[in-house]
């Protein structure tokens, strides 16, 4: 079944054999963001926005779609076995204009994908092309009370920038040796390992 708007990048199986390809955003997506957006648990779009948000704006649909992919980098995740859907989710990150070797990044997935391993292709992905445009910390604004993100960045060797009232800024480190990574961090270094050698076959980065 062929793919609106490209076919896939880079193909991948989720942990419960779910098949996804994940490629960049495109302006085209904007529907899909804003019917993806309404599939969003409440508690999904607090700990993605930070805060009580109903509905995405034309403003921020264009935002999160119109795109460069150098300062501001977005893919996403595309269910294969129902290719029409609005996809399982997306990740991007937008380089600081004061530290241009920062990136803030932001991960959504859908609650129906949670749990299955497709937040940690997501991030391996940024973690990826990261160093193509000189970003070497990748940064998370990550609320307090989101325990699973805040150990799972933990266990990735990120550590905490600043501790605001309400929210954790965690730093992550970009490696292009893998072999930087913590020990905890195992089995986001074999997505990583694995997105490389996709990323290098489609020819978007050096193997």
């Amino acid at each position: 079944m062929a793919l609106p708007d490209l076919p896939p990048i880079l193909s991948f199986t989720l942990d419960d054999g779910t098949p996804v390809a994940l490629r960049p955003v495109l302006p085209s997506d904007r529907e899909r963001l804003a019917v993806g957006f309404e599939e969003l648990s409440e508690e999904s779009r607090r700990f993605r926005f930070l805060g009580a948000l109903t509905r995405l704006s034309p403003a921020q649909l264009d935002y999160f779609t119109r795109i460069d992919h150098v300062h501001h980098v977005a893919w996403g995740a595309l269910d294969l076995t129902h290719p029409e859907r609005p996809g399982f989710g997306v990740a991007r990150f937008v380089r600081l204009r004061d530290a241009p070797g920062v990136a803030e990044f932001s991960l959504t997935v859908l609650d129906t994908a949670q749990g299955h391993g497709l937040g940690s292709l997501l991030l391996a992905v940024l973690y990826v092309l990261a160093p193509t445009v000189g970003v070497r910390t990748l940064r998370g604004v990550v609320a307090r009370e989101n325990g699973k993100m805040t150990t799972w960045l933990r266990r990735l060797g990120a550590e905490v920038a600043e501790d605001e009232s309400s929210e954790l800024v965690f730093d992550l480190p970009v490696y292009t040796d893998l072999g930087r990574l913590p020990g905890t961090a195992r089995a986001f270094r074999d997505h990583v390992e694995a997105v490389r050698r996709r990323l290098a076959e489609a020819g978007l980065v050096r193997s």
